[in-house]
């Protein structure tokens, strides 16, 4: 059709071409250049010719036409001020001796100075009514009565705005009356309620870590429950018959599961390491910094922290098996409107319920997913999940389960579904994880050290979600990364390098090893394990530097004990026979699981909820539960059954030791109370003094030396395959990563059975390195600090001037922070005055000074909103009525 269209032009022109030179040739001979009109003749000539037209067809003929000199020549522009004259046209161009006329120019200027004309006459005929408008304005705005009426209306501006900053000043000052009243009267409730010493003041452990991944700031617990009704021996007498029928009911139902596991052998995967060997990607590397920081950001992460005070999960006083997931600590809710506040909801928009928050400018829809739960220490919830460019939004559509009951977790009928929202201008760092051996989940920390774990109907939903959010949303803070493969992302970091080199201690290596192998605080099957460190736990005091006080780091801890681990490998052969090759294993139990974790932590919520619905709905008998650190120790070295490894809150967490809240634990058979954890006696009773020594003995010499055989055992290649085997690291098959195919399983009692083990019996980290052996750590003389090499004894540093406040003032106040990164040293005082020094060698060598360098205000008081600001520039009294 164009190509007919294109045809019919063409035509239309040459005819007029042909028109215009056989009836005005002497204009056309006038107007053109001597060379474009010999161009132009000669080609129409040839085209009029009988003998062409004979031959050649139409279409031809106008091919002819377009091809001819004239057609394709005379392109240039020559520009004459404002006129435009084309190269064909007459303007006295020389050609075969002889000189063109400039009549075509002539042409042309005449043109554009009658278009100009015309342009200029009907401009001022658009003017003329306008300017009369204009003068017809002015004169009305001249007359007296328009005068009067703005001087009136001056003078009432003026009157009211008198009268307006009059009632300002007043309105001030009854203002600020009554907020200095409140403000004391609120110091004096904020003292009152938040004394750590209150007898009726609770504590449970928070749902987040502080920058050094520890747990060591406590949450108010507003939901208390003492679980009297818990107590072991109040179930001895009335319950004893109803108990027995449950255990029994229980013992039973673990036989059928056994059972259902030996029929599993279809769905078993194979242990390939070949297959774990060949991984690359494209992840680009991260810095030593962000290595380092973790999920720590200097920014504003905590201002909207006000939900902590929730804590990690809400307990219902009349009810032990009453464990909902955390509503207001997890979401912010502050930005969400009422149902009335917009009249009905639109059925017909699915996602209508998102629109109850704030949404903010620019952002619109990505994605939504279907079926997501959110996994948290205690329950599940399951919901839809919607992405946008800026948030991700969550609508619950189940009632949250109890991760052991399965049971749906008890609420207030009237209390509604959650609406939950998190900022992705605050997200820092995502991990892939798994649920239930499969990778279908995600991790998602945020600047304010929460972990969000969401759990994806499988792997291709969950890579969805991630490739959608790092592609189409605006998260400043994400470390840039393209990879979920917990060994593709250890593989691409330096951190082995920066603990090598003993930039960030053990702990920290031991909590980022954890994060990165899929271990979680907010997963209890797959909570973070740490190693015993030491193996003396009868001594009055301890000698850090002898290598005697600590246990073997290259074994497992069912291979410490010869005796046992002989008994444990005559079980493992008589296996021969009975099952195949991959369900052969050397322990039954494992190292870290949900009983182990439970176990440890029984003093504190909301473990001891956990423990008691685990327990079904009653604490532990007393001699099975963790109540001294020695006999804990021995339990490890003897039982065939007990392999158990530590937690990270043995080295953070004196807490855990001391029963604060009061709880029947009971008594042993030996009548001896087990409310508080019996400590060694070289920690002199103290919890404090237990976790500073065993912290010192995690970072000594032997242990940084030795520490990279027990990775390789938990983290690296003799987790898995025949180095597994060489090094006696043998756990049940199901508790590795791959190991089995629940979607291959369809009878459903087996399917039960086997994930009721893999969430009850422990389950294997990630395997972060599948054939090299973990590097040594370097010593202190090769790769120390700047100050360990120069200085021998390095006690206390007081310089001579303390700066903070205003530059070169004195700071108010002692240092409360002090931290040292390369040749600076940085240092923050009471009056949040933020300083930073230099160390200054004098000709490179010792000795040295601290040259001050910069030095401002973290916040400002008078526009800060804290409390603690607002305290001091109203200068309160403590003496409070």
């Amino acid at each position: 059709k164009s190509h007919r269209r294109l045809f019919r032009a063409v035509l239309e022109l040459r005819e007029i071409v042909f028109a215009a030179y056989r009836g005005r040739n002497e204009v056309l001979r006038a107007a053109l250049s001597l060379q474009a009109h010999e161009a132009l003749a000669r080609g129409l000539e040839e085209m009029s010719s009988p003998k062409f037209l004979l031959k050649s067809s139409k279409e031809a003929s106008l091919r002819t036409f377009l091809k001819n000199d004239w057609m394709t020549s005379f392109h240039d522009v020559e520009a004459i001020g404002d006129m435009m004259i084309s190269e064909q046209v007459a303007n006295g161009q020389v050609y075969k001796n002889r000189t063109a006329t400039t009549i075509g120019r002539q042409a042309i200027t005449e043109l554009v100075s009658e278009n100009a004309a015309i342009v200029k006459e009907y401009s001022d005929l658009l003017g003329i009514p306008f300017n009369l408008y204009c003068e017809n304005q002015r004169r009305w705005a001249e007359t007296e009565a328009v005068r009067e009426r703005e001087f009136e209306g001056n003078e009432a501006v003026k009157k009211f705005a008198i009268k307006y900053r009059s009632d300002s000043v007043e309105g001030n000052k009854i203002l600020m009356a009554k907020f200095s009243l409140a403000m004391k009267r609120m110091l004096w409730i904020v003292r009152t309620s938040n004394d750590p010493w209150n007898p009726f003041k609770r504590w449970l452990f928070p749902s987040t870590t502080d920058t050094l991944y520890r747990r060591i700031l406590f949450a108010p617990n507003y939901y208390f429950n003492d679980h009297a009704d818990a107590c072991y021996e109040s179930t001895l007498g009335k319950e004893r018959d109803k108990i027995t029928q449950e255990e029994t009911r229980r013992k039973e139902k673990e036989r059928e599961m056994t059972e259902a596991l030996l029929r599993v052998g279809d769905a078993i995967v194979p242990y390939d390491e070949s297959a774990l060997e060949d991984f690359e990607d494209d992840d680009p590397e991260r810095t030593d910094d962000e290595i380092l920081i973790g999920w720590k950001s200097e920014n504003d992460g905590n201002s909207e922290s006000d939900n902590d005070n929730n804590g990690e999960q809400k307990f219902n006083s009349k009810d032990t098996e009453s464990v909902t997931l955390e509503s207001k600590s997890i979401g912010s809710e502050w930005d969400q409107f009422d149902d009335t506040d917009f009249g009905e909801n639109d059925d017909s928009d699915p996602d209508a319920w998102a629109k109850k928050f704030m949404w903010s400018e620019g952002e619109h829809f990505v994605q939504s997913f279907e079926s997501v739960v959110i996994v948290s220490l205690q329950s599940t919830m399951e919901g839809k999940l919607l992405l946008t460019t800026q948030n991700v939004y969550f609508h619950q559509t189940e009632d949250a389960l109890d991760v052991f009951t399965k049971q749906p977790v008890k609420r207030d009928d009237e209390s509604p579904r959650q609406d939950l929202q998190w900022k992705l201008s605050r997200l820092t760092d995502i991990h892939g994880r798994r649920y239930m051996l499969k990778a279908q989940g995600l991790e998602l920390f945020f600047a304010d050290m929460k972990g969000l774990f969401l759990k994806f109907g499988g792997m291709k939903e969950r890579d969805a979600f991630f490739s959608k959010l790092t592609s189409n949303c605006k998260a400043p803070l994400l470390r840039p990364m393209k990879s979920l493969n917990p060994r593709t992302v250890f593989k691409k970091t330096k951190l082995t390098d920066m603990w090598r080199k003993r930039k960030i201690s053990n702990f920290q290596y031991l909590m980022m090893l954890n994060l990165m192998a899929g271990r979680t605080f907010n997963d209890v099957t797959q909570y973070p394990v740490f190693p015993w460190v030491l193996c003396d736990y009868t001594s009055e005091t301890l000698n850090l530097s002898d290598h005697r006080i600590y246990r073997d780091l290259s074994k497992p801890v069912g291979a410490l004990n010869p005796d046992r681990l002989a008994q444990l490998i005559e079980r493992y052969n008589d296996l021969d026979g009975f099952v195949s090759e991959e369900e052969k294993f050397l322990y039954g139990s494992h190292y870290s699981s949900p009983g182990v974790v439970l176990h440890y932590l029984v003093r504190q919520e909301p473990y001891t909820s956990m423990h008691i619905a685990l327990q079904s709905g009653r604490f532990d008998c007393a001699d099975r539960m963790f109540h001294d650190v020695a006999g804990c120790w021995d339990s490890c070295m003897t039982s065939t059954s007990d392999v158990k490894e530590l937690t990270p809150e043995f080295f953070t967490c004196p807490e855990m030791f001391i029963n604060t809240n009061d709880f029947p634990l009971g008594q042993t058979q030996s009548k001896i109370p087990i409310s508080n954890v019996k400590l060694p006696p070289w920690a002199k009773e103290s919890p404090h003094e237990f976790i500073r020594i065993h912290r010192l003995a995690l970072e000594s010499e032997y242990v940084s030396n030795n520490l990279h055989h027990w990775i390789d055992l938990i983290f690296g290649y003799k987790q898995r395959g025949p180095a597994a085997a060489a090094n006696h690291n043998v756990f049940h098959y199901l508790s590795y990563e791959g190991s089995v195919d629940l979607d291959k399983i369809s009878d459903e009692v087996t399917r039960q059975a086997t994930e009721s083990h893999i969430q009850n019996f422990g389950q294997t980290p990630s395997q972060l390195m599948v054939k090299d052996p973990h590097p040594p750590r370097s010593r202190v003389e090769d790769d120390g600090p700047l100050l360990e090499k120069n200085l021998q004894a390095l006690r206390c540093h007081t310089p001579a001037k303390q700066f903070g406040g205003s530059r070169n003032a004195e700071a108010n106040g002692p240092v409360i922070s002090l931290h040292a990164l390369g040749e600076y040293v940085f240092a923050i005082y009471s009056d949040l005055s933020f300083c930073s020094y230099k160390i200054h060698f004098i000709r490179g060598v010792v000795p040295f000074t601290f040259k001050a360098e910069k030095t401002r205000h973290i916040i400002s008081r008078k526009g800060s909103r804290s409390l603690s600001a607002v305290w001091h520039a109203l200068n309160v009294e403590d003496d409070i009525p």
